[in-house]
């Protein structure tokens, strides 16, 4: 399924307009009311993907969630978000930032003030090589090579209304 991020605007999902700021209810009638379990976060396309509201019932934030082997493959910038190497798609965010980077989760998360854009992952490369070593297990072990290859993408990429990232 085509789909394109647009940080501090939208995100385009084949043809679906799934805009910042706009109100539930329009996002209802385009989507549906998708899975919530606290009305303020709802999930659509098999829990690929996560949009929050704010406490004035308008969108603030757009996650996908289902990382390399999701339904949705978001492309930023023209680099597909979870299929790059995790390193090519940081080099691009920085670049496109240019400015304030929240990075204090060492690694595992970035969160790129001004343009909204935030991105996790699961593992670290260095982690999932120092525990392997650590326990005695090759790295060409089936679970190892699982847990590198979610160290080597991101797990997640969000897109907030400006100055979302802030505290």
């Amino acid at each position: 399924m085509q789909t394109f991020v647009y940080p501090l605007d939208k995100v385009v999902i084949e043809n679906m307009e799934i805009c910042l700021g706009m109100d539930k209810d329009s996002l209802f009638d385009l989507l549906g009311k998708g899975k919530s379990y606290d009305e303020k976060r709802y999930y659509y396309f098999d829990n690929g993907l996560a949009i929050d509201f704010d406490d004035k019932n308008k969108l603030n934030y757009i996650e996908f969630i289902g990382g390399i082997d999701g339904q949705l493959q978001p492309v930023i910038y023209g680099i597909p978000a979870f299929e790059v190497e995790a390193d090519e798609l940081l080099r691009t965010l920085k670049k496109y930032n240019n400015g304030r980077i929240d990075d204090h989760e060492n690694g595992y998360s970035y969160a790129f003030l001004e343009i909204s854009v935030g991105i996790y992952r699961q593992f670290i490369p260095e982690e999932v090589i120092e525990e392997a070593k650590c326990d005695n297990i090759p790295l060409d072990n089936e679970d190892v090579a699982a847990d590198m290859r979610k160290a080597m993408h991101w797990a997640t990429i969000g897109i907030g209304v400006k100055n979302y990232y802030d505290f």
